[in-house]
């Protein structure tokens, strides 16, 4: 299996941002599917690319954004449901889902950002 230690090429950029990203209004996000199955190779892959990234997000992603991001992609134990969430966090469901949204619009400007600085030192 890849290793996703050194760095982001283009197409793990390319597969996380398809994962995030709502396909048409109304839809789930295609990680929805994933993050139930922890076996899966798709799934090893989002959350090998997410703990790659995840340094990157520190200094722009605000404590509770990081928390909600790792506690609904399931970075440490199986994902955790949106109502858990909002009693852990005391805050509404549409709260946390703002907050997951605010994070991974985050996310994809750190993709776009990293492809800018690739196409630039060629």
């Amino acid at each position: 299996m890849k290793s996703y230690k050194d760095e982001l090429n283009d197409d793990d950029m390319n597969f996380f941002e398809r994962m995030i990203t709502v396909p048409s209004w109304g839809a789930r996000r295609s990680y929805y599917k994933i993050l139930k199955d922890r076996e899966s190779e798709q799934f090893i892959r989002f959350i090998e690319i997410y703990k790659t990234v995840r340094p990157l997000l520190l200094d722009r992603l605000s404590k509770r954004e990081l928390f909600i991001l790792d506690e609904f992609y399931g970075l440490i134990k199986a994902s955790t449901p949106i109502n858990q969430l909002v009693s852990t966090l005391c805050i509404s469901r549409n709260r946390v889902n703002q907050v997951r949204n605010n994070a991974e619009r985050k996310i994809r400007r750190v993709f776009y950002e990293e492809k800018r600085k690739k196409l630039h030192q060629i």
